[in-house]
C-alpha cells in the first residue's frame, strides 16, 4: 500500500533564490503576504484526508501558479517585467534600434494589436479593463493605426488595461511570453519552482506517470519558465503542455478536450490547482481526481475550496511505488 505523507504546515521551499547578481528571482518571502493572508489554510486539520495519487492514475495535469510555482513570482516578477520591458520589446521588434532587421515589423505589430483587440472584445461590456482602455484613449487620444508608432501606442494601451485586472487572454499571454523569452535568454529572469516539484517529477518518472501542464500562460511561456528554472531545465519531465487555446480554465469543456487530446477518458485524469473555480469546472467535466493545492500567498480558501482534497506539497501525491 502507498504510504500517506503528513501535511506540512509551512512552505517547503526554504531556499532563497535571490543570488545578488542582478538576476530576477522569486525569493523565499512572498510579497503577496501583505495583501493575502492564507496562513490558516496551511494548518492541516485532517491529515488522514490527504490524497495520494491512486495507483491506477497514470496521467497528472498540473496548474503552475500557486502549485508548482509561487504566485509571488508570477505577480511580482513576471508581470512587472513584461510591463517594464513592453516598449523596449516593441521598439526593437519594429526596427527602432540598430539590432533589428525585421522587415515585416508593421505586420507583426498589427498582428499583436489584432490579438489584443480580440481579447478585449471577449470581455463583458462592464469589465473594468474596457473602462480603463476607454479612459486611456480619452486621455491620450485614440491613435491612428496607419503608422507603426500609433500601433505601438495602442498595443501599450491594451496591454496595460488587460494586465491591470489580470485578464487571462490568449493574445496578451502570447505577447507576454515573447517579452519573457528575452528576459530568460539574457539571464534577467530565472523561473521559480517549489523545491518539492523536481522530486515529485522524479517519482512520477519512476512510476511511469505522465505529467502535463495546464496554465493560462502561453505554452511558450510555460516552457521558458521550466527550461530556465532555479533547478535547471525541467522540460524533459513533461508529456504535454496546454494553455487557453484549449479553452478557459474555468470552463468544463476545456478538461474534456484536454483528456481527448491526451487519448484518455476524463475520469482517468488527476488535476491539481490552487483555483477553486478551476477545480469546480474540472469536477463538472468528470475529471476523476480533483485536488486543491495550498501554498503560502495563495488566495484564502472558501467552503468551496475546502470541499476538495487538499495538499500542501506535491510530494503528498507520491506513494511508496509500484
Amino acid at each position: 500500500k502507498r504510504q500517506k505523507l503528513q501535511a506540512v504546515d509551512s512552505d517547503i521551499d526554504n531556499n532563497n533564490n535571490g543570488n545578488g547578481n542582478g538576476v530576477t528571482n522569486a525569493t523565499n518571502g512572498f510579497n503577496a503576504a501583505s495583501d493575502v493572508d492564507n496562513a490558516s489554510d496551511l494548518k492541516s486539520t485532517s491529515p488522514t484526508a490527504i490524497p495520494l495519487l491512486p495507483r491506477d492514475v497514470k496521467v497528472l495535469l498540473l496548474d503552475i501558479e500557486g502549485c508548482t510555482t509561487s504566485i509571488s513570482f508570477v505577480k511580482d516578477v513576471l508581470f512587472p517585467f513584461a510591463l517594464d520591458n513592453l516598449e523596449a520589446y516593441l521598439n526593437k521588434d519594429s526596427g527602432d534600434d540598430d539590432s533589428s532587421s525585421n522587415g515585416n515589423a508593421g505586420e507583426e505589430m498589427t498582428s499583436i494589436l489584432k490579438g489584443l483587440k480580440e481579447d478585449m472584445e471577449k470581455l463583458d461590456q462592464n469589465h473594468p479593463s474596457r473602462k480603463d482602455l476607454e479612459e486611456a484613449l480619452k486621455t491620450k487620444g485614440a491613435a491612428n493605426t496607419d503608422t507603426i508608432d500609433d500601433t505601438k501606442a495602442n498595443i501599450c494601451n491594451y496591454v496595460k488595461a488587460l494586465m491591470k485586472h489580470d485578464v487571462k487572454a490568449t493574445g496578451l499571454k502570447a505577447l507576454q511570453g515573447k517579452i519573457w523569452k528575452n528576459g530568460y535568454a539574457s539571464g534577467q529572469l530565472k523561473g521559480h519552482i517549489y523545491q518539492d516539484f523536481q522530486p515529485m517529477l522524479e517519482w512520477c518518472k519512476s512510476q511511469e506517470v505522465s505529467v502535463n501542464i495546464y496554465s493560462s500562460g502561453s505554452i511558450g511561456a510555460q516552457k521558458l519558465l521550466f527550461a530556465h528554472s532555479s533547478n535547471g531545465d525541467l522540460c524533459h519531465y513533461f508529456n504535454s503542455h496546454f494553455d487557453t487555446t484549449s479553452g478557459g480554465k474555468k470552463e468544463a469543456g476545456s478538461y474534456t478536450k484536454i483528456a481527448k487530446d491526451l487519448g484518455i477518458d476524463v475520469k482517468e485524469l488527476c488535476f491539481v490547482s490552487d483555483a477553486e473555480a478551476e477545480l469546480v469546472a474540472a469536477r463538472e467535466a468528470g475529471v476523476g481526481f480533483v485536488v486543491m493545492s495550498v501554498r503560502p500567498g495563495n488566495a484564502p480558501l472558501t467552503d468551496v475550496g475546502r470541499g476538495f482534497p487538499i495538499i500542501y506539497s506535491l510530494l503528498q501525491l507520491c506513494g511508496s511505488g509500484k
